[in-house]
């Protein structure tokens, strides 16, 4: 249990160090989101998204981040742009929180396979 714990905490270094290096702010640090990609097509009035060439429902509660505020517009989410989302449902694509990232951003671990 104790090797677990260590790995754990190096583990947060590592993600700690990354979002640091690429000059994100502390909340990204704790981001949880479990999948990047590029932002396809944007309906906000539909309520979707399409990441990567899978269509995705957004919540009438998205919460989308920046490098700049803790939380901006809906209309923030452009064509083009990369973005970190985390699911609130798996089952039915649907995005409860979305994160811009900055072009360079570099995470191979959470993009979609």
């Amino acid at each position: 249990m104790r090797t677990f714990h260590l790995a754990m905490a190096v583990i947060a270094l590592l993600l700690a160090g990354t979002v640091a290096a690429q000059n994100l702010p502390r909340y990204y640090k704790d981001a949880d989101f479990q999948r990047t990609g590029r932002v396809d097509s944007v309906q906000i009035e539909a309520q979707r998204i399409v990441i990567d060439d899978v269509a995705y429902s957004i919540s009438s509660n998205l919460i989308v981040h920046s490098p700049r505020a803790y939380s901006v517009p809906v209309s923030n989410l452009k064509v083009g742009t990369l973005v970190g989302y985390k699911m609130l449902n798996q089952s039915s694509r649907l995005i409860g929180e979305i994160w811009l990232l900055p072009n360079d951003y570099n995470d191979r671990a959470r993009r979609r396979r």
